[in-house]
């Protein structure tokens, strides 16, 4: 639990310093660029972020998904997200939430990655809502927010 909580932190305090920082569009150096080749073989449309000159985003497309990862400076990479469809969720979570959110449909599904934890963030559509959910592989969820529609 503690690494998931830990895996989320880092990956909203990413995804919050690209949202609220000056991020720019930028080259890296070639042990940022030889990390992402060997890790990332076939990627394209390969774009490449910064506000700091220390951590690094890249965002490209591969298999048909949109993947975003992020890279210190030497390097190292530190976590990845990307848009699932729905047949590429575990079973164990499908199968929860079947049951669970029976008349819910999924509307987007974000997969986090960072030191080996997975989570992922569903966002279910309801007749009047938007449910929110945490999950990770086993099908253990949790609700992080439940909106009305207008």
């Amino acid at each position: 639990m503690k690494k998931l909580i830990l895996l989320m932190s880092a990956a909203l305090l990413l995804s919050a310093s690209a949202l609220f920082a000056n991020t720019y569009e930028t080259t890296v150096n070639s042990r940022i660029q030889h990390s992402f080749s060997e890790t990332f073989a076939g990627a394209s449309e390969v774009k490449w972020y910064t506000d700091d000159n220390k951590t690094f985003t890249a965002k490209f497309n591969m298999s048909s998904s949109k993947v975003t990862a992020f890279f210190d400076d030497a390097g190292n990479l530190l976590a990845t997200s990307r848009y699932l469809d729905p047949e590429q969720l575990p079973l164990a979570l499908t199968s929860r939430l079947n049951k669970r959110y029976p008349n819910d449909s999924l509307y987007c599904i974000v997969e986090y990655s960072s030191n080996g934890n997975v989570v992922y963030f569903i966002t279910l559509e309801g007749k009047d809502t938007w449910t929110v959910l945490k999950a990770d592989g086993t099908g253990a969820t949790s609700v992080k927010s439940r909106l009305k529609k207008a």
